[in-house]
């Protein structure tokens, strides 16, 4: 079929595009390869063909044992949303401004989306059905042919190739709450009782040891194991088509995960995940190893669309920033893995990561902020989460459980080989040395080649780019000469490890990013100083940004002025109409110690808030989640509209 629209017209781009020597579809055989991609969620490598004691996963070691296994595969990401952006472009989230937890950023039309590029070559593109991609490209009309739960590969022309994602939800956290699996239970979709005795699951040195953690791990086993037979469904539909031996298939998950300490969090746990490709005979070529095999190159999300569109026959866009692993355009395994994680819902943080696939090094740009006390959808959704708290709080942790709901080290680094579970932080090892400075410094390297825009805070971004503005998107600014990175970064990395004294110097530089660093690092070294505070306080005054001023608040409580400090933030917080703006403003009041000075009068004005039109910090609710638990944790707690 050549190119019409959806509208039944010509696709004057798929025309030129096909009579271009440098188009996106260089072959436009009709030979070409279908793709399935079957994604599930929320697990690491928990399958049989992985060498898990305690997997049951027919299909998928069925499946394995004719693919490429791929054992260091990993989300560039933790957590759904983000990896999902970095999977759609082949760029990095941190690079395209689509980093933090459901987001929603405009991104400028030279961003790449491979089912577009896919359409265009051709390709009968659907996705059932999830959308999580952090920007506008969620509701682009033109990026599938059909997504929804109904859409499906079986309604393109004759002879059309397909590319087709199905997305198994039964592993997501949100299915082991008590509900679900009652659901499944009755239904006969799980066993009455865990196929696993609980009494017989081995922990991870981090879970504390109680019924309700061994009992969400073991239901945690039965839930990939349903997985396992969906797609085993799937596979045996593809089969009766008649389509097995022209398809390509896929099967990843879309992170690790799921029980605490895993998804969201830049560990092993919640970075590396279980890939595998099926190549059928006619296309084994395209893998150096024959099927069966394990591959031990280094893959990440960034690098999927970049091999997709390989083996489709289309031109690779200069922009994406992955490689492919497959195909034509294969090339050889990084050095290195890189990871990002920063805002979780409704908590903002800041981490980075590399390794190499034995070695693992974490950069931890908010060091105070306790991994345990971040978004409460966890403990909201699964027992385990508030089994572990509850543990915590009553002293029945040890030295390694313990430390989730703590401040986290600037530095981690693992050995994962010796360390799987990632609970020895080697980083003041003699041995350790100059490893960790080879691999700080490629981090570095690779936040600067990459311009990574986790360095802006959040509430920043609509002053930096937007409607009227010098630049359309964050994006666009981030590529621009006036970001800085390379200077950010320095003063990023000053405001973990320096005194107060020394990091005033930044608070009176032009750059507002600058000056924030800044001001975060005299909170994290306090001094009470009337220079200090002298400084933060002219700060609070004149200081063009909203984030700045609350930062400087921040900083200014630990530094001997918690009233000025409280004041400040309450201001900001009932006066601006941004709900990022409101959302650093309500997470300061925790981190300046002047949360308990809030009445539940505060609370209820605050839920009351109107915000500018589209506003993508209101819309999404997570100033509302704070609040609203805040209004039902009150001492004097009453009924709210």
């Amino acid at each position: 079929m050549i190119g019409l629209d959806r509208f039944g017209r010509v696709s004057l781009v798929l025309v030129f595009l096909l009579l271009s020597k440098g188009g996106l579809a260089r072959e436009m055989s009709p030979d070409r390869p279908n793709v399935l991609w079957i994604t599930c969620e929320d697990i690491s490598p928990y399958l049989g063909s992985y060498g898990f004691d305690q997997a049951h996963t027919p299909n998928l070691d069925k499946l394995a044992k004719k693919s490429i296994q791929y054992s260091q595969a990993y989300a560039d990401a933790p957590v759904c949303a983000v990896a999902r952006a970095t999977i759609l472009s082949g760029m990095f989230a941190s690079t395209t401004g689509t980093h933090q937890m459901r987001t929603r950023v405009q991104l400028p039309n030279q961003i790449p989306a491979y089912p577009k590029i896919l359409r265009e070559a051709g390709y009968y593109c659907t996705n059932n059905s999830k959308k999580d991609y952090n920007s506008n490209f969620i509701n682009d009309p033109d990026l599938w042919d059909e997504s929804s739960n109904q859409a499906h590969y079986k309604n393109r022309e004759d002879a059309q190739p397909f590319f087709a994602v199905f997305n198994l939800t039964v592993t997501h956290e949100s299915q082991l709450s008590e509900e679900r699996i009652q659901y499944y239970v009755e239904n006969g979709l799980i066993p009455e009782k865990p196929r696993i005795d609980p009494a017989d699951i081995v922990l991870p040195p981090y879970h504390p040891d109680l019924p309700e953690i061994r009992e969400d791990w073991a239901r945690f086993h039965d839930l990939i194991t349903l997985m396992d037979a969906q797609v085993g469904e799937l596979l045996e539909e593809l089969e009766a088509a008649g389509l097995a031996e022209n398809t390509v298939v896929f099967f990843y998950s879309d992170h690790g995960g799921q029980l605490s300490r895993s998804k969201r969090y830049i560990y092993n746990v919640g970075t590396q995940v279980p890939m595998m490709v099926h190549l059928p005979e006619k296309w084994e070529h395209w893998s150096p190893l024959p099927a069966g095999s394990v591959d031990e190159s280094l893959v990440s999300f960034v690098d999927l669309a970049p091999t997709l569109l390989s083996i489709t026959g289309c031109d690779i866009p200069a922009i994406m920033q992955g490689r492919s692993f497959l195909g034509k355009e294969s090339t050889e395994s990084p050095d290195f893995v890189h990871f990002f994680r920063d805002r979780m819902a409704e908590r903002y943080d800041f981490s980075r990561a590399v390794t190499d696939g034995k070695y693992y090094y974490i950069r931890n740009f908010m060091p105070h902020r306790p991994r345990g006390r971040d978004s409460r959808y966890g403990y909201q959704v699964q027992a385990n989460w508030r089994a572990y708290e509850t543990a915590y709080e009553a002293g029945n942790t040890n030295e390694i459980q313990s430390q989730f709901y703590e401040p986290k080290p600037l530095e981690q680094f693992f050995d994962t080989e010796a360390d799987p579970w990632q609970v020895d932080n080697l980083i003041e090892q003699p041995a350790s040395k100059a490893r960790v400075k080879s691999m700080s410094k490629e981090l570095d390297r690779w936040m600067v080649e990459t311009r990574d825009v986790g360095l802006i805070p959040e509430p920043m971004f609509h002053e930096m780019a937007g409607k009227g503005k010098k630049h359309a998107t964050l994006y666009e600014y981030a590529q621009s000469k006036d970001y800085q990175v390379r200077k950010i970064l320095k003063a990023a990395k000053a405001a973990t490890a320096d005194n107060a004294g020394n990091l005033l110097k930044y608070l009176k530089v032009n750059d507002p990013i600058i000056r924030y660093w800044g001001a975060y690092g005299i909170f994290l070294h306090p001094d009470q100083s009337d220079r200090v505070q002298s400084s933060l306080k002219a700060m609070i005054r004149e200081d063009e940004s909203a984030a700045n001023r609350i930062m400087a608040a921040q900083a200014l409580a630990l530094c001997g002025d918690a009233d000025t400090a409280f004041e400040t933030i309450m201001k900001e917080a009932l006066a601006t109409p941004h709900g990022y703006v409101l959302l650093q403003a309500l997470n300061t009041f925790q981190y300046s110690h002047t949360d308990d000075r809030l009445s539940l009068e505060d609370w209820q004005t605050f839920k009351e808030k109107e915000f500018v039109a589209n506003d993508p910090g209101a819309g999404l609710g997570y100033p509302q989640r704070i609040i609203d638990d805040a209004i039902a944790l009150f001492p004097e707690r009453r009924k709210v509209d």
